[in-house]
Protein backbone atom coordinates (compact mmCIF):
# COMPACT_ATOMS: atom_id res chain seq x y z
CA UNK A 1 0.00 0.00 0.00
CA UNK A 2 1.17 3.23 -0.85
CA UNK A 3 2.75 5.49 1.77
CA UNK A 4 1.81 9.37 2.05
CA UNK A 5 3.05 11.52 4.98
CA UNK A 6 -0.41 13.03 6.09
CA UNK A 7 -0.46 15.86 8.68
CA UNK A 8 -1.94 15.80 11.73
CA UNK A 9 -5.08 17.57 12.55
CA UNK A 10 -6.37 19.73 15.17
CA UNK A 11 -10.08 19.44 15.84
CA UNK A 12 -10.53 19.90 19.55
CA UNK A 13 -14.88 19.78 19.93
CA UNK A 14 -17.17 20.01 22.63
CA UNK A 15 -18.73 17.11 24.05
CA UNK A 16 -21.92 17.87 23.33
CA UNK A 17 -20.96 18.41 19.66
CA UNK A 18 -19.37 15.10 19.65
CA UNK A 19 -22.97 13.49 20.96
CA UNK A 20 -24.84 14.96 18.39
CA UNK A 21 -22.93 13.79 15.57
CA UNK A 22 -22.60 10.23 16.80
CA UNK A 23 -26.35 10.10 17.67
CA UNK A 24 -26.73 11.63 14.08
CA UNK A 25 -24.82 8.72 12.37
CA UNK A 26 -27.31 5.94 13.66
CA UNK A 27 -29.77 7.41 11.31
CA UNK A 28 -27.63 7.49 8.46
CA UNK A 29 -28.34 4.98 5.40
CA UNK A 30 -26.58 4.22 2.67
CA UNK A 31 -25.44 7.33 0.49
CA UNK A 32 -26.95 7.72 -2.82
CA UNK A 33 -24.03 7.55 -4.85
CA UNK A 34 -22.82 4.45 -2.59
CA UNK A 35 -25.99 2.77 -3.77
CA UNK A 36 -24.35 0.57 -6.28
CA UNK A 37 -25.25 -3.02 -7.18
CA UNK A 38 -23.44 -6.10 -8.63
CA UNK A 39 -23.78 -4.72 -12.56
CA UNK A 40 -21.32 -1.71 -11.90
CA UNK A 41 -18.20 -2.04 -13.11
CA UNK A 42 -15.24 -0.32 -14.19
CA UNK A 43 -12.18 0.16 -16.43
CA UNK A 44 -10.77 -3.14 -16.51
CA UNK A 45 -10.62 -5.12 -19.58
CA UNK A 46 -12.31 -7.64 -18.39
CA UNK A 47 -14.65 -6.27 -15.99
CA UNK A 48 -18.24 -7.04 -16.80
CA UNK A 49 -17.10 -11.13 -15.62
CA UNK A 50 -15.53 -9.72 -12.63
CA UNK A 51 -16.44 -11.27 -9.43
CA UNK A 52 -17.03 -9.21 -7.05
CA UNK A 53 -17.92 -12.22 -4.49
CA UNK A 54 -14.07 -12.95 -4.59
CA UNK A 55 -12.30 -9.66 -4.22
CA UNK A 56 -8.66 -9.77 -3.68
CA UNK A 57 -7.38 -6.58 -4.16
CA UNK A 58 -8.50 -2.81 -3.76
CA UNK A 59 -6.66 0.29 -5.32
CA UNK A 60 -7.30 4.27 -5.32
CA UNK A 61 -7.54 6.17 -8.98
CA UNK A 62 -6.92 10.06 -7.76
CA UNK A 63 -8.15 11.70 -11.14
CA UNK A 64 -11.19 9.31 -11.86
CA UNK A 65 -11.80 9.45 -8.08
CA UNK A 66 -12.29 5.86 -7.65
CA UNK A 67 -12.31 2.75 -5.44
CA UNK A 68 -11.82 0.06 -7.76
CA UNK A 69 -11.44 -3.51 -6.91
CA UNK A 70 -10.07 -6.52 -8.83
CA UNK A 71 -10.81 -10.47 -8.56
CA UNK A 72 -7.75 -12.96 -8.48
CA UNK A 73 -8.37 -13.41 -12.69
CA UNK A 74 -7.13 -9.63 -12.47
CA UNK A 75 -10.61 -8.56 -13.39
CA UNK A 76 -11.59 -5.19 -11.62
CA UNK A 77 -14.88 -2.86 -11.33
CA UNK A 78 -15.35 0.10 -9.88
CA UNK A 79 -16.92 -0.30 -6.25
CA UNK A 80 -17.32 3.74 -5.64
CA UNK A 81 -16.62 7.36 -6.52
CA UNK A 82 -14.99 9.19 -3.55
CA UNK A 83 -15.81 12.68 -4.62
CA UNK A 84 -12.85 15.50 -4.53
CA UNK A 85 -11.36 14.08 -1.00
CA UNK A 86 -9.80 11.23 -2.43
CA UNK A 87 -8.42 8.50 0.42
CA UNK A 88 -4.92 8.00 0.62
CA UNK A 89 -5.39 4.62 1.85
CA UNK A 90 -7.75 1.91 2.57
CA UNK A 91 -8.08 -0.78 5.07
CA UNK A 92 -9.99 -3.94 4.56
CA UNK A 93 -12.33 -6.01 7.25
CA UNK A 94 -10.92 -8.80 8.11
CA UNK A 95 -13.81 -11.12 6.07
CA UNK A 96 -12.47 -9.00 2.88
CA UNK A 97 -15.95 -7.61 2.32
CA UNK A 98 -15.50 -4.05 3.30
CA UNK A 99 -13.52 -0.91 2.95
CA UNK A 100 -13.15 2.03 5.16
CA UNK A 101 -11.94 4.95 4.74
CA UNK A 102 -11.47 8.64 5.90
CA UNK A 103 -12.56 12.09 4.86
CA UNK A 104 -11.34 15.06 6.66
CA UNK A 105 -13.37 17.56 7.83
CA UNK A 106 -13.30 20.98 5.77
CA UNK A 107 -12.32 24.56 6.35
CA UNK A 108 -15.35 25.76 8.29
CA UNK A 109 -16.97 22.46 8.94
CA UNK A 110 -16.63 20.51 12.76
CA UNK A 111 -17.24 16.64 11.41
CA UNK A 112 -15.41 15.07 8.74
CA UNK A 113 -16.93 10.92 7.41
CA UNK A 114 -16.19 7.75 7.80
CA UNK A 115 -16.84 5.26 4.72
CA UNK A 116 -17.99 1.93 4.90
CA UNK A 117 -18.24 -0.15 1.58
CA UNK A 118 -19.31 -3.48 1.26
CA UNK A 119 -17.66 -4.45 -2.16
CA UNK A 120 -19.67 -7.92 -2.81
CA UNK A 121 -22.91 -5.46 -3.00
CA UNK A 122 -21.72 -2.15 -3.37
CA UNK A 123 -23.44 -0.63 -0.67
CA UNK A 124 -21.76 2.29 1.19
CA UNK A 125 -22.79 3.53 4.79
CA UNK A 126 -21.22 7.38 5.07
CA UNK A 127 -21.24 8.40 8.93
CA UNK A 128 -20.45 11.97 10.41
CA UNK A 129 -18.03 11.91 12.50
CA UNK A 130 -15.55 14.61 14.32
CA UNK A 131 -13.32 12.10 14.29
CA UNK A 132 -9.21 10.90 12.91
CA UNK A 133 -8.14 7.67 11.20
CA UNK A 134 -10.22 4.84 10.21
CA UNK A 135 -9.66 1.17 10.43
CA UNK A 136 -11.71 -2.00 11.37
CA UNK A 137 -11.79 -3.42 15.45
CA UNK A 138 -12.29 -6.82 14.89
CA UNK A 139 -15.06 -6.69 12.04
CA UNK A 140 -16.42 -3.06 13.19
CA UNK A 141 -15.47 -0.20 11.62
CA UNK A 142 -13.39 2.52 13.67
CA UNK A 143 -11.63 6.11 14.59
CA UNK A 144 -10.94 7.95 17.01
CA UNK A 145 -12.60 10.77 18.67
CA UNK A 146 -11.17 14.03 17.83
CA UNK A 147 -10.51 15.57 21.14
CA UNK A 148 -8.60 12.39 21.23
CA UNK A 149 -10.88 11.31 24.48
CA UNK A 150 -12.60 7.92 22.93
CA UNK A 151 -13.05 5.31 19.97
CA UNK A 152 -15.78 5.92 18.12
CA UNK A 153 -17.26 2.00 16.64
CA UNK A 154 -19.74 2.00 13.82
CA UNK A 155 -20.95 -1.69 13.78
CA UNK A 156 -22.37 -3.37 10.75
CA UNK A 157 -25.49 -3.65 12.07
CA UNK A 158 -26.66 -1.64 14.92
CA UNK A 159 -25.89 2.12 16.60
CA UNK A 160 -22.34 3.45 16.62
CA UNK A 161 -20.95 3.34 20.02
CA UNK A 162 -18.70 5.59 22.16
CA UNK A 163 -15.79 3.71 24.50
CA UNK A 164 -13.78 5.62 26.25
CA UNK A 165 -9.59 5.53 26.66
CA UNK A 166 -8.52 5.13 30.39
CA UNK A 167 -5.90 7.90 29.20
CA UNK A 168 -7.18 10.48 26.95
CA UNK A 169 -5.05 10.85 24.32
CA UNK A 170 -5.67 14.58 23.02
CA UNK A 171 -7.10 16.53 20.30
CA UNK A 172 -3.77 15.90 17.90
CA UNK A 173 -3.90 11.86 18.12
CA UNK A 174 -4.93 9.64 15.40
CA UNK A 175 -5.68 5.69 14.68
CA UNK A 176 -3.40 5.12 12.22
CA UNK A 177 -4.30 1.09 12.01
CA UNK A 178 -6.73 -1.32 13.28
CA UNK A 179 -6.82 -4.73 14.25
CA UNK A 180 -8.42 -8.11 15.43
CA UNK A 181 -8.46 -6.84 19.65
CA UNK A 182 -7.07 -3.43 19.32
CA UNK A 183 -5.65 -0.54 17.27
CA UNK A 184 -3.04 1.48 17.14
CA UNK A 185 -2.86 5.56 17.69
CA UNK A 186 0.07 8.13 17.25
CA UNK A 187 0.01 10.76 19.26
CA UNK A 188 2.53 13.62 18.37
CA UNK A 189 4.23 15.53 21.12
CA UNK A 190 5.50 19.30 21.86
CA UNK A 191 8.67 19.62 20.81
CA UNK A 192 11.13 19.91 23.60
CA UNK A 193 14.32 17.99 25.10
CA UNK A 194 14.65 14.82 23.95
CA UNK A 195 11.72 15.28 21.40
CA UNK A 196 12.14 16.56 17.98
CA UNK A 197 9.73 17.66 15.30
CA UNK A 198 6.89 15.24 14.18
CA UNK A 199 7.59 12.75 16.99
CA UNK A 200 5.10 11.32 19.01
CA UNK A 201 3.82 7.96 21.07
CA UNK A 202 2.83 4.85 19.84
CA UNK A 203 -0.31 3.21 21.96
CA UNK A 204 -2.41 0.27 21.28
CA UNK A 205 -5.95 0.52 22.42
CA UNK A 206 -8.38 -2.50 22.99
CA UNK A 207 -12.18 -3.28 23.07
CA UNK A 208 -12.40 -1.63 26.84
CA UNK A 209 -10.46 1.18 25.78
CA UNK A 210 -7.50 0.51 27.88
CA UNK A 211 -4.49 2.19 26.29
CA UNK A 212 -1.09 0.02 26.22
CA UNK A 213 1.96 2.42 25.31
CA UNK A 214 4.24 0.46 22.50
CA UNK A 215 7.28 2.94 22.27
CA UNK A 216 10.11 2.09 25.45
CA UNK A 217 9.25 5.34 27.83
CA UNK A 218 11.61 8.47 26.46
CA UNK A 219 11.61 6.92 22.94
CA UNK A 220 9.09 8.24 20.77
CA UNK A 221 9.09 7.92 16.88
CA UNK A 222 7.49 9.87 13.71
CA UNK A 223 5.11 8.18 11.99
CA UNK A 224 3.26 8.65 8.40
CA UNK A 225 1.41 5.62 8.17
CA UNK A 226 1.18 2.49 9.94
CA UNK A 227 -0.13 -1.23 8.28
CA UNK A 228 -0.85 -4.40 10.72
CA UNK A 229 -0.30 -7.39 10.50
CA UNK A 230 -2.46 -10.29 8.73
CA UNK A 231 -2.92 -12.05 12.14
CA UNK A 232 -3.78 -8.70 14.20
CA UNK A 233 -0.53 -9.09 16.34
CA UNK A 234 2.40 -7.12 14.87
CA UNK A 235 2.10 -3.52 13.33
CA UNK A 236 4.42 -1.82 10.88
CA UNK A 237 5.02 1.77 10.05
CA UNK A 238 7.25 3.80 8.09
CA UNK A 239 9.07 7.14 10.15
CA UNK A 240 10.08 10.46 8.88
CA UNK A 241 12.59 12.30 10.27
CA UNK A 242 13.12 15.20 8.81
CA UNK A 243 15.50 18.04 8.75
CA UNK A 244 13.57 19.83 6.19
CA UNK A 245 11.55 19.42 2.93
CA UNK A 246 14.09 17.59 1.50
CA UNK A 247 16.23 16.42 3.89
CA UNK A 248 13.64 13.79 5.12
CA UNK A 249 14.94 10.24 6.47
CA UNK A 250 12.42 7.34 6.44
CA UNK A 251 12.31 3.91 8.01
CA UNK A 252 10.38 1.25 7.81
CA UNK A 253 10.03 0.00 12.21
CA UNK A 254 8.26 -3.84 12.90
CA UNK A 255 6.57 -4.28 16.16
CA UNK A 256 5.15 -7.15 17.43
CA UNK A 257 2.34 -5.73 19.34
CA UNK A 258 3.81 -7.12 22.74
CA UNK A 259 6.17 -5.73 25.58
CA UNK A 260 9.21 -5.81 23.06
CA UNK A 261 10.78 -3.40 21.94
CA UNK A 262 10.26 -2.20 17.57
CA UNK A 263 12.80 -3.13 15.16
CA UNK A 264 14.30 -0.71 12.59
CA UNK A 265 14.12 -2.48 8.78
CA UNK A 266 17.19 -0.61 6.72
CA UNK A 267 18.48 -2.76 3.87
CA UNK A 268 22.31 -2.37 3.61
CA UNK A 269 23.23 -4.35 0.39
CA UNK A 270 24.39 -3.50 -2.67
CA UNK A 271 21.31 -1.81 -4.92
CA UNK A 272 20.71 -0.17 -1.74
CA UNK A 273 23.86 1.44 -1.78
CA UNK A 274 23.69 2.40 -4.79
CA UNK A 275 20.24 3.48 -5.27
CA UNK A 276 19.66 6.13 -2.15
CA UNK A 277 22.78 7.85 -1.49
CA UNK A 278 23.30 9.26 1.29
CA UNK A 279 19.94 9.86 4.10
CA UNK A 280 17.62 11.32 2.27
CA UNK A 281 15.30 8.82 1.71
CA UNK A 282 11.31 7.94 1.48
CA UNK A 283 9.09 4.68 2.05
CA UNK A 284 6.77 5.03 -1.23
CA UNK A 285 4.72 1.56 -0.14
CA UNK A 286 4.71 -0.87 2.89
CA UNK A 287 2.34 -4.12 2.92
CA UNK A 288 2.13 -7.18 5.10
CA UNK A 289 2.89 -10.59 3.39
CA UNK A 290 2.90 -13.73 5.09
CA UNK A 291 5.45 -13.28 8.47
CA UNK A 292 7.14 -10.69 6.76
CA UNK A 293 6.78 -7.53 5.13
CA UNK A 294 7.12 -5.64 1.38
CA UNK A 295 8.66 -2.33 1.06
CA UNK A 296 10.14 -0.01 -1.55
CA UNK A 297 12.86 2.59 -0.21
CA UNK A 298 13.25 5.73 -2.95
CA UNK A 299 14.69 8.92 -3.32
CA UNK A 300 12.30 12.13 -2.50
CA UNK A 301 10.28 13.21 -5.31
CA UNK A 302 11.14 16.70 -6.65
CA UNK A 303 14.23 17.03 -4.30
CA UNK A 304 16.31 14.41 -5.73
CA UNK A 305 17.26 13.24 -9.52
CA UNK A 306 14.37 10.64 -10.18
CA UNK A 307 15.89 7.40 -11.76
CA UNK A 308 14.10 4.10 -11.74
CA UNK A 309 17.38 2.81 -10.10
CA UNK A 310 16.55 4.56 -7.38
CA UNK A 311 13.34 2.98 -6.01
CA UNK A 312 14.23 -0.44 -4.43
CA UNK A 313 11.90 -2.79 -3.04
CA UNK A 314 12.35 -5.80 -0.65
CA UNK A 315 10.72 -8.59 1.53
CA UNK A 316 12.01 -9.00 4.83
CA UNK A 317 11.05 -11.27 7.42
CA UNK A 318 13.42 -11.95 10.65
CA UNK A 319 15.80 -9.86 9.57
CA UNK A 320 16.79 -11.71 6.54
CA UNK A 321 16.28 -9.40 3.54
CA UNK A 322 15.23 -10.15 0.08
CA UNK A 323 15.81 -7.85 -2.86
CA UNK A 324 12.81 -8.29 -5.05
CA UNK A 325 13.81 -5.82 -8.20
CA UNK A 326 14.38 -1.98 -8.77
CA UNK A 327 12.01 0.81 -10.34
CA UNK A 328 8.85 0.12 -8.90
CA UNK A 329 6.91 2.32 -6.63
CA UNK A 330 5.31 -0.33 -4.61
CA UNK A 331 4.79 -4.29 -4.64
CA UNK A 332 2.62 -6.30 -2.47
CA UNK A 333 2.28 -10.31 -2.02
CA UNK A 334 -1.25 -12.74 -2.11
CA UNK A 335 -2.17 -15.67 -2.20
CA UNK A 336 -1.44 -18.77 -4.50
CA UNK A 337 1.86 -16.79 -6.33
CA UNK A 338 -0.10 -13.30 -6.83
CA UNK A 339 1.98 -10.26 -7.48
CA UNK A 340 0.49 -6.58 -7.43
CA UNK A 341 3.44 -3.87 -8.79
CA UNK A 342 2.80 -0.06 -8.93
CA UNK A 343 5.15 1.45 -11.33
CA UNK A 344 5.61 4.75 -12.25
CA UNK A 345 3.54 6.92 -14.73
CA UNK A 346 4.38 10.29 -14.50
CA UNK A 347 2.13 11.55 -17.34
CA UNK A 348 -0.64 10.34 -15.35
CA UNK A 349 0.50 12.27 -11.98
CA UNK A 350 0.73 15.23 -13.71
CA UNK A 351 -0.91 17.95 -12.11
CA UNK A 352 -2.20 15.43 -9.15
CA UNK A 353 -0.74 15.65 -5.45
CA UNK A 354 -1.06 11.91 -4.99
CA UNK A 355 2.34 9.83 -6.84
CA UNK A 356 0.73 7.33 -8.97
CA UNK A 357 1.77 4.37 -11.18
CA UNK A 358 0.33 1.41 -13.26
CA UNK A 359 -0.79 -1.27 -11.42
CA UNK A 360 -0.50 -4.97 -12.64
CA UNK A 361 -1.47 -7.98 -10.99
CA UNK A 362 0.15 -11.30 -11.49
CA UNK A 363 -2.02 -14.79 -11.36
CA UNK A 364 0.02 -17.73 -12.12
CA UNK A 365 2.27 -16.91 -14.95
CA UNK A 366 0.00 -13.95 -16.54
CA UNK A 367 0.68 -10.62 -15.51
CA UNK A 368 -2.44 -8.25 -16.13
CA UNK A 369 -2.71 -4.32 -16.32
CA UNK A 370 -5.32 -3.15 -13.91
CA UNK A 371 -5.28 0.38 -14.48
CA UNK A 372 -3.15 3.38 -14.91
CA UNK A 373 -2.84 6.77 -12.50
CA UNK A 374 -3.17 4.50 -9.34
CA UNK A 375 -1.98 5.87 -6.24
CA UNK A 376 -2.84 3.01 -3.40
CA UNK A 377 -3.46 -0.77 -3.21
CA UNK A 378 -3.77 -2.93 -1.10
CA UNK A 379 -4.68 -6.84 -0.90
CA UNK A 380 -7.62 -8.13 1.54
CA UNK A 381 -6.14 -9.79 4.65
CA UNK A 382 -6.85 -13.21 3.47
CA UNK A 383 -4.52 -12.60 0.55
CA UNK A 384 -1.95 -10.74 2.37
CA UNK A 385 -1.74 -13.72 5.52
CA UNK A 386 -1.25 -16.49 2.70
CA UNK A 387 1.77 -14.69 0.91
CA UNK A 388 4.74 -17.12 0.58
CA UNK A 389 8.44 -15.90 0.97
CA UNK A 390 9.32 -14.39 -2.75
CA UNK A 391 12.18 -15.43 -4.68
CA UNK A 392 15.34 -12.95 -4.66
CA UNK A 393 16.63 -10.91 -7.78
CA UNK A 394 19.81 -10.58 -8.68
CA UNK A 395 21.85 -7.59 -7.13
CA UNK A 396 22.56 -5.07 -9.95
CA UNK A 397 26.73 -5.03 -10.24
CA UNK A 398 28.58 -3.60 -8.01
CA UNK A 399 32.18 -2.39 -8.98
CA UNK A 400 33.34 -3.56 -12.64
CA UNK A 401 34.53 -1.80 -15.93
CA UNK A 402 31.65 -0.26 -17.40
CA UNK A 403 30.39 0.07 -21.35
CA UNK A 404 28.77 3.31 -21.42
CA UNK A 405 30.27 6.61 -19.98
CA UNK A 406 29.22 9.17 -17.66
CA UNK A 407 26.58 10.05 -19.36
CA UNK A 408 24.75 6.61 -20.94
CA UNK A 409 26.80 6.97 -23.90
CA UNK A 410 28.36 3.08 -25.86
CA UNK A 411 32.31 3.38 -25.38
CA UNK A 412 34.02 1.96 -28.47
CA UNK A 413 34.47 -1.79 -27.76
CA UNK A 414 38.62 -1.04 -27.98
CA UNK A 415 38.46 1.51 -25.08
CA UNK A 416 36.48 -1.21 -22.94
CA UNK A 417 39.33 -4.14 -24.21
CA UNK A 418 41.62 -1.65 -22.87
CA UNK A 419 39.75 -0.91 -19.07
CA UNK A 420 39.54 -4.56 -18.28
CA UNK A 421 42.85 -5.30 -19.09
CA UNK A 422 43.87 -2.68 -16.65
CA UNK A 423 41.33 -3.73 -14.49
CA UNK A 424 42.34 -7.58 -14.33
CA UNK A 425 46.39 -5.88 -13.54
CA UNK A 426 45.14 -4.03 -11.13
CA UNK A 427 43.13 -6.70 -9.42
CA UNK A 428 46.05 -9.20 -9.25
CA UNK A 429 48.66 -6.11 -7.69
CA UNK A 430 50.33 -6.71 -11.41
CA UNK A 431 52.47 -3.57 -11.30
CA UNK A 432 54.72 -4.47 -13.95
CA UNK A 433 51.44 -5.95 -16.12
CA UNK A 434 50.03 -2.05 -15.45
CA UNK A 435 53.50 -0.35 -16.76
CA UNK A 436 53.52 -2.45 -19.92
CA UNK A 437 49.83 -1.27 -20.32
CA UNK A 438 50.98 2.29 -19.48
CA UNK A 439 53.52 2.15 -22.42
CA UNK A 440 53.26 5.48 -23.48
CA UNK A 441 53.22 7.01 -20.73
CA UNK A 442 55.71 9.21 -19.44
CA UNK A 443 58.11 8.56 -16.62
CA UNK A 444 56.65 10.72 -13.97
CA UNK A 445 53.67 8.52 -14.27
CA UNK A 446 55.16 5.24 -14.60
CA UNK A 447 57.02 6.09 -11.30
CA UNK A 448 53.17 6.71 -9.81
CA UNK A 449 52.39 3.73 -11.27
CA UNK A 450 54.87 1.80 -9.29
CA UNK A 451 53.84 3.03 -6.33
CA UNK A 452 52.58 -0.03 -3.50
CA UNK A 453 49.30 1.65 -3.45
CA UNK A 454 49.01 2.76 -7.11
CA UNK A 455 47.05 -0.82 -8.20
CA UNK A 456 44.33 -0.33 -5.76
CA UNK A 457 43.61 3.51 -6.60
CA UNK A 458 43.71 2.21 -10.49
CA UNK A 459 41.14 -0.29 -9.91
CA UNK A 460 38.90 2.65 -8.14
CA UNK A 461 39.07 4.49 -10.94
CA UNK A 462 38.76 2.21 -14.07
CA UNK A 463 35.60 0.82 -12.62
CA UNK A 464 33.76 4.37 -12.67
CA UNK A 465 32.23 5.81 -15.50
CA UNK A 466 34.67 7.69 -17.92
CA UNK A 467 33.77 11.14 -19.21
CA UNK A 468 35.16 12.90 -22.18
CA UNK A 469 38.22 14.72 -21.86
CA UNK A 470 38.98 15.94 -25.14
CA UNK A 471 37.51 14.99 -29.05
CA UNK A 472 39.27 11.41 -28.97
CA UNK A 473 39.93 10.90 -25.42
CA UNK A 474 38.01 9.69 -22.04
CA UNK A 475 38.71 10.38 -18.27
CA UNK A 476 38.03 7.30 -15.45
CA UNK A 477 36.58 8.50 -13.70
CA UNK A 478 34.65 11.37 -15.72
CA UNK A 479 32.66 12.83 -12.40
CA UNK A 480 34.49 15.60 -11.47
CA UNK A 481 31.21 17.54 -9.51
CA UNK A 482 27.64 16.77 -9.71
CA UNK A 483 24.11 17.85 -8.24
CA UNK A 484 21.85 15.48 -6.87
CA UNK A 485 18.76 17.40 -7.60
CA UNK A 486 16.65 17.68 -9.91
CA UNK A 487 16.73 20.33 -13.52
CA UNK A 488 20.04 21.72 -12.40
CA UNK A 489 22.90 22.25 -15.07
CA UNK A 490 24.77 19.67 -13.40
CA UNK A 491 22.35 17.33 -12.32
CA UNK A 492 23.37 13.86 -11.38
CA UNK A 493 22.96 11.28 -13.87
CA UNK A 494 22.09 7.73 -12.83
CA UNK A 495 26.06 6.40 -14.04
CA UNK A 496 26.91 9.44 -11.68
CA UNK A 497 24.94 8.23 -9.14
CA UNK A 498 26.23 4.77 -9.59
CA UNK A 499 29.70 5.61 -9.34
CA UNK A 500 29.31 8.20 -6.43
CA UNK A 501 28.14 5.28 -4.11
CA UNK A 502 30.83 3.00 -6.09
CA UNK A 503 33.45 5.90 -4.59
CA UNK A 504 31.98 5.84 -1.59
CA UNK A 505 31.45 10.04 -1.77
CA UNK A 506 29.69 11.74 0.58
CA UNK A 507 28.12 15.23 0.01
CA UNK A 508 28.38 18.75 0.38
CA UNK A 509 26.25 21.79 0.35
CA UNK A 510 26.92 24.65 -2.03
CA UNK A 511 25.56 28.16 -1.93
CA UNK A 512 24.57 27.70 -5.53
CA UNK A 513 22.38 24.88 -4.90
CA UNK A 514 19.94 23.11 -2.73
CA UNK A 515 20.59 19.77 -3.36
CA UNK A 516 23.31 17.52 -2.10
CA UNK A 517 27.13 18.26 -4.37
CA UNK A 518 29.25 15.49 -4.92
CA UNK A 519 32.94 15.51 -5.78
CA UNK A 520 35.10 12.80 -7.06
CA UNK A 521 38.62 14.55 -6.45
CA UNK A 522 38.91 13.92 -2.84
CA UNK A 523 38.87 10.34 -3.60
CA UNK A 524 40.28 9.97 -6.59
CA UNK A 525 43.24 12.27 -6.90
CA UNK A 526 44.94 11.43 -10.04
CA UNK A 527 42.16 10.15 -12.58
CA UNK A 528 43.43 8.44 -15.46
CA UNK A 529 43.40 9.53 -19.24
CA UNK A 530 43.19 7.13 -22.30
CA UNK A 531 42.92 8.46 -26.08
CA UNK A 532 41.90 6.62 -29.00
CA UNK A 533 44.81 6.90 -31.71
CA UNK A 534 44.28 5.40 -35.33
CA UNK A 535 41.58 3.54 -34.37
CA UNK A 536 43.55 1.61 -31.02
CA UNK A 537 42.65 2.66 -27.35
CA UNK A 538 45.75 3.59 -25.24
CA UNK A 539 46.76 4.49 -21.52
CA UNK A 540 48.39 7.91 -21.93
CA UNK A 541 48.49 9.42 -18.12
CA UNK A 542 47.43 10.94 -15.44
CA UNK A 543 44.66 13.95 -15.34
CA UNK A 544 47.57 15.16 -12.66
CA UNK A 545 50.25 13.94 -14.17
Amino acid sequence: MTLLPMPFRVRALAGFLLAAALAATSACSADPEGERGQGARGAGPSSTSADPQRPVLAFVRPKQQAVMVADATGRTWQADRTGPQVPDHLNWSPDGRRLVWMDTAKDGDTTGRVHVLDVTTGKKISHACPCSGAGFLGADAVSLASDGSALLVFPATGDPQRIALSRSKGPYARLVTGGAQDVTLFTPLPEGPGVFRGQGTLDAVDRHGQVRPLLPPKQPSTLTQAWRAPDGKGVAWGSADSGGACWTVSTLFEHAGTSSRPTRLLPADTAFRQALIGDQRTITSAAWAGGGLTVTYTGIANCQAQYPGRSVTYYVRDGKWTYLGSGLLGLALGADGRIARLRGDAHVADGMSLPTGRLSLTSGTREHVLADGVSTFVFTPAESASAKAPAAQPQPLAAAVTTVDDHGKTLPETMVQLARRIERAAADDDTEALVRLCAGCGEGVLQWVRRTEAPAEILTAIRAHPGKNGPQGLMYPGLTTCVDEPKQDITCTPEQLHDIAVLGLKPDRDIDYDGSVYAAWETVSVPLIMRTENGEARWTGLAAG
